[in-house]
């Protein structure tokens, strides 16, 4: 699974030992990191790191959406609030992906625009002994071969009609339409 890890680079010195130990766990549980940053971002000062960003910050957005677009499920260290991870974790949501939000502290509400966390964003107290278990419990709920998948695709607009026009004859959903037309087509190449 393709994880990308959000945090914040203000305090990426007093984080560190907490950023390098999720890295590590999410590795050593054989799942690959979307973007790197943290060992990079770790050998900067603040003036540096302020520098760069405000040099490169379309480079370093893109690279961002990237990796978000390209993970399965987003990992946040949340106990360092930062502009920039909620900006990520925002686009992953719009992006319906799996988010696991870290804090260390009970009174950092990481969640504070959401009156209740939607189903696809979890957000936990953590420590050095806790870590590991609590993400292997969310990539392990997340993982894709017992979840199903979720995409978006376009249509004509008679393709659009008919589709509709069967859900309302048959009372299936166009999701279970377009699954089960595939399902056919998939048996008929494995004949």
């Amino acid at each position: 699974m393709v994880v990308h890890f959000v945090g914040s680079k203000s305090r990426i010195q007093q984080e560190l030992p907490y950023y390098r130990a999720i890295l590590s766990s999410i590795r050593k549980m054989g799942h690959e990191v979307a973007h790197d940053w943290v060992e990079e971002a770790s050998t900067l000062d603040e003036a540096s790191q302020l520098k760069q960003e405000a040099q490169i910050w379309g480079q370093i957005d893109k690279s961002n959406q990237s990796a978000i677009a390209k993970a399965d499920v987003i990992i946040v260290e949340g106990t360092s609030r930062s502009f920039f991870s909620g900006y990520q974790t925002a686009q992953a949501m719009l992006e319906k992906k799996p988010i696991l939000i870290l804090t260390r502290d009970k009174s950092a509400v990481a969640v504070s625009g959401l009156s209740t966390p939607t189903g696809f964003v979890k957000s936990v107290v953590y420590n050095l002994d806790t870590l590991e278990e609590i993400l292997a419990d969310f990539l392990k709920e997340n993982t894709i071969h017992t979840r199903d998948l979720r995409f978006n695709f376009y249509l004509d607009r008679a393709t659009y009609t008919y589709l509709r026009w069967m859900a309302a004859k048959t009372g299936k959903t166009k999701a279970e339409i377009i699954r089960s037309m595939l399902k056919r087509e998939m048996n008929k190449t494995d004949e």
